[in-house]
């Protein structure tokens, strides 16, 4: 056994807090329903590439569960997963969109961080929701564990059009 240890997470995703890790551990893995080689297979082992140490030391050299990409690679899988996603189901989606912002917003190389972010940004555009900002994001993950859990609370609210308005 080796005498020093190493972690499976690369040094500067230790660096984040420990939501902001778990969220990245969490969007490791693929889409159960997708076969092997689909699109967002092989976008997730690009992305496992982006935050986990490889057991061989060179990236380059993993077989199946990690891929060492570059940025033009990178962003043809993003677009290609965008393109074709209506089929994957909205729980995989989520862990892999929130991971995205992550990247997007943390990742020590500036060009890949453009990267993820842009991906993030399109994803919020084609699914319709307003991205979170960075500051958004710090403030809801660095939360005290009483808050956090709160702001996953939901109410579904019934209104009247007129109520909304301040009418009677």
């Amino acid at each position: 056994m080796n005498p020093k240890k190493k972690s499976v997470l690369k040094d500067w995703v230790q660096e984040l807090g420990l939501r902001f890790q778990g969220v990245l551990v969490s969007g490791i893995r693929g889409c159960d329903v997708s076969p092997r080689h689909d699109t967002s297979k092989i976008l997730q082992r690009i992305y496992r590439y982006v935050i986990l140490n490889t057991h061989c030391e060179d990236a380059a050299k993993s077989k199946s569960f990690i891929l060492k990409a570059g940025i033009g690679e990178t962003r043809e899988r993003m677009e290609q997963m965008l393109e074709d996603c209506d089929h994957y189901p909205l729980h995989y989606i989520m862990h892999f969109v929130h991971a995205a912002e992550i990247l997007g917003y943390y990742h020590p190389d500036i060009e890949r961080r453009d990267l993820w972010n842009s991906f993030y940004q399109q994803c919020c555009k084609k699914f319709h929701l307003k991205p979170e900002s960075q500051a958004e994001q710090l403030e809801r993950l660095e939360a005290e564990e009483d808050r956090f859990h709160e702001g996953q609370k939901v109410k579904v609210r019934h209104e009247t059009a007129n109520a909304r308005r301040g009418g009677t």
